[in-house]
């Protein structure tokens, strides 16, 4: 007796990006427990120090310069929450400082610590280790490829969720951006 599923490329293609996404999660809080950090909290604590390989929604921001929680909550496709409670185990970590927003002290502005950014530093070596084992069968071209797709991707997400308080706080989503890149 069938389901009525049939094999689709489509479906093999996300179901595929899922099972990946699990795999690199699991490295990533091999990597990062050497410091002390799950995988999420090393992930946030670089987009918060500027890494400039993370895609970003809206102006990317430069290394050194301070982000908002909420921005990375939109970017991430994650809750305000899940990223205030993130935030707040890097902050007492000593791992990253807030400080008020000029004009709207109910925003934080976030900034890498320097224990922050040494911390990254330890890990850099085996994040670069892990990146190379796992595009170590692909050209060049073929890595540049798969990134354009997923960017593309990516952004058709963030323009889909996107309220139109954000649109209008981001611009039209992360195409501009992302096609810069």
């Amino acid at each position: 007796m069938g389901t009525g599923i049939t094999e689709s490329t489509d479906e093999s293609l996300i179901l595929t990006l899922l099972d990946l996404a699990n795999h690199l999660t699991r490295n990533g809080e091999r990597i990062a427990r050497e410091e002390g950090l799950t995988a999420q909290q090393w992930l946030l604590l670089l987009q918060i120090a500027g890494d400039p390989n993370f895609p970003r929604l809206g102006a990317p921001a430069e290394p050194g310069e301070p982000v908002l929680a909420s921005t990375i909550a939109t970017a991430r496709g994650v809750s305000r929450p899940t990223i205030s409670a993130l935030v707040s185990s890097l902050v007492q970590k000593g791992l990253v400082s807030q400080a008020e927003k000029p004009g709207d002290r109910r925003q934080k502005a976030l900034h890498a610590t320097p224990a922050g950014l040494a911390a990254l530093a330890r890990i850099e070596p085996a994040r670069h280790l892990a990146n190379k084992a796992l595009l170590a069968g692909f050209e060049p071209s073929e890595i540049s490829l798969a990134l354009r797709i997923l960017r593309s991707c990516l952004d058709s997400l963030w323009s889909a969720s996107l309220s139109e308080a954000e649109r209008k706080r981001f611009g039209n989503g992360a195409g501009e951006e992302v096609a810069e890149r």
